[in-house]
C-alpha cells in the first residue's frame, strides 16, 4: 500500500446526510456511496482509497464539524466531466462561485458552495 499523498483523508461537514448525499451523488453523477465508520453514517467518495492508489475522503455529521465557507479548498474529481459536474451544482442546491477555469497542464478547476454551505472545488486532470 502506498501512501505517498501530502494528504491521505479529508472529512467535508455537513447538516444534512441526505441532503448531502443527493447533492454530491447529482454533481458527481453516482461517484458516492453512503457508508458506516464505527457508530456514525457518511458518505465516501468513490475511489480506491484503500489501496492508497487515491486520496480518499467522506461527509460527515458530527458536532465539533460545521459547514464553512472560510479555510482550505478541497478539490473533487470529477473523472473528466467537469462541465457537466458544473452544469448540475445549481440544480442540486448549490452555487458556482468560480466558474470552469484553466489550470494550465493540470487540467481545469471550479469553486462552488455546496448544498452544505461549504466551499469546495471541483477538478478534471486532464484537458
Amino acid at each position: 500500500m502506498n501512501w505517498n499523498h501530502a494528504i491521505n483523508w479529508f472529512e467535508i461537514p455537513a447538516l444534512d446526510l441526505d441532503r448531502a448525499f443527493n447533492f454530491y451523488n447529482t454533481v458527481l453523477e453516482g461517484h458516492v456511496r453512503k457508508g458506516t465508520f464505527g457508530d456514525g453514517d457518511l458518505i465516501l467518495f468513490d475511489v480506491p482509497f484503500s489501496t492508497g492508489e487515491a486520496v480518499g475522503g467522506s461527509i460527515v455529521v458530527r458536532q465539533d464539524l460545521k459547514p464553512t465557507t472560510d479555510g482550505p479548498i478541497i478539490f473533487i474529481n470529477t473523472f473528466d466531466k467537469i462541465d457537466e459536474c458544473v452544469s448540475r451544482v445549481e440544480g442540486a442546491g448549490g452555487k458556482v462561485i468560480v466558474a470552469k477555469m484553466d489550470l494550465g497542464k493540470f487540467g481545469y478547476g471550479a469553486i462552488i458552495i455546496d448544498s452544505e454551505g461549504n466551499k469546495v472545488g471541483l477538478h478534471q486532470n486532464i484537458k
